[in-house]
């Protein structure tokens, strides 16, 4: 990058910018006076949190060529190496270069170019933040962008077991924690319970805080913290998503096992049942209601959480029955390999619900880990005629499961 005079030459002249900084040091007699190390560290870390660029020392921010004494090039690599090392976590190896650069009098200068590469990791300063270079400057990284940043650079970041901010232990039910620890270990005290299990989680600010999964789960009311944490359900007549076409849509809100449940109650209730009386009436629904059920558990136990603004969605159409999960596969899955490999996104939130039982079904709701996916498209595939799709859309993970025809489809003008 920047691997020419002409190409620094044309980067000077256009100013600083998302793969350019520009620094000026002030020198001391043991060191690099300016800037501190926590600001320096703060500038290579954003430019591995996004694309990678290059920090321009010895140079003012209208791209005026300082330079550097030649005598203290050893104390500024020296300074650049420590801050990349002890300053950055995971520690950073830039690139160093020193560049004879002319200044506006046709003098020449030493200017040191340090050259930052796009992290594998998520890096932060020893001063514990994270940034990421905009435009010409650095922003701070918190909460759900710096979830996601996390999440696609692969390092362990779990962001269903975060304390919530504006949640406290009161707005979590306390009967319902109770019916779930029953035959828990009696001898552990309540708090230390909550604790351990990660209900409850110590924040920054110092008060324990319920977690998005323990509010997920427990909660009195989780969409009052958790505004994204519901179920848009409709249906529509015909086979568009329009409104001239919607027959009737509502909010299903609450907690994950009352979400799961009543939105396998919405297909329930509006799918098409149209009966054949040969020798007795026979349904024939337009789905394998166990395997929507199943769908259903898998969107609300893996979606993104960690995306404001998103929310799951369901769609019920003449001919197929849309469910759109916020998130996308991360790059470890496929949508080929889904059906043969497992993902847990929110392992919390998983490990709760494993143990939580259906009121529909008085089975747990996540009994045999991995095979969700090949019961979806096996039992739906055996009752339609037609294997359900999975698809990007979006920052959504769209899954579209085929209505099984009307027995009295193609039989006009029979008896």
């Amino acid at each position: 990058m920047f691997d020419t005079l002409d190409e620094i030459q044309r980067q000077l002249s256009a100013g600083e910018d998302a793969r350019a900084e520009f620094k000026e040091l002030v020198l001391g007699e043991r060191g690099v006076r300016s800037p501190n190390s926590e600001d320096m560290a703060g500038e290579i870390v954003a430019f591995a949190n996004a694309e990678g660029g290059v920090l321009f020392l010895g140079v003012d921010d209208s791209g005026l060529v300082r330079g550097l004494p030649e005598d203290r090039l050893a104390d500024v690599e020296r300074w650049v190496v420590n801050v990349a090392t002890n300053n950055c976590d995971p520690p950073i190896r830039p690139i160093l270069r020193k560049e004879s650069v002319p200044r506006p009098d046709s003098s020449e200068a030493i200017v040191m170019l340090v050259e930052v590469r796009r992290g594998l990791y998520v890096h932060g300063t020893s001063g514990g933040r994270h940034y990421v270079r905009v435009g010409s400057s650095k922003q701070i990284l918190t909460g759900a962008p710096l979830a996601r940043l996390f999440q696609e650079r692969g390092r362990a970041f779990v962001f269903d077991e975060q304390p919530v901010p504006t949640a406290t232990d009161e707005d979590l039910d306390r009967g319902a924690l109770q019916r779930f620890f029953q035959n828990g270990p009696s001898a552990i005290p309540w708090l230390d319970l909550l604790r351990n299990t990660r209900v409850l989680a110590k924040a920054d600010d110092g008060p324990d805080r319920p977690t998005v999964a323990g509010l997920l789960a427990f909660g009195k009311a989780p969409r009052a913290q958790l505004p994204s944490a519901y179920v848009e359900a409709a249906v529509y007549r015909g086979t568009d998503l329009t409104s001239d076409d919607l027959v009737h849509s509502e909010l299903i809100e609450g907690r994950v096992d009352a979400q799961i449940d009543d939105a396998t109650a919405f297909v329930d209730r509006f799918m098409l049942k149209p009966a054949r009386k040969p020798a007795g009436r026979e349904d024939h629904p337009q789905y394998d209601i166990g395997a929507v059920h199943e769908a259903i558990v898998n969107a609300v136990a893996h979606r993104d959480y960690s995306i404001a603004g998103s929310k799951i969605r369901l769609f019920l159409f003449s001919d197929r029955l849309d469910l759109y999960s916020p998130g996308r596969l991360p790059n470890t899955l496929t949508i080929e390999t889904m059906p043969f490999r497992v993902f847990t996104r929110n392992q919390l939130l998983v490990s709760f619900l494993s143990r939580m039982k259906s009121r529909r079904t008085g089975r747990a709701f996540l009994e045999s880990r991995g095979e969700g996916v090949r019961k979806i498209l096996g039992a739906s595939e055996a009752h339609s005629g037609r294997r359900p799709v999975y698809a990007h859309f979006g920052e959504e993970l769209r899954l579209t499961i085929w209505a099984k025809p009307s027995p009295h489809e193609g039989r006009e003008g029979h008896a």
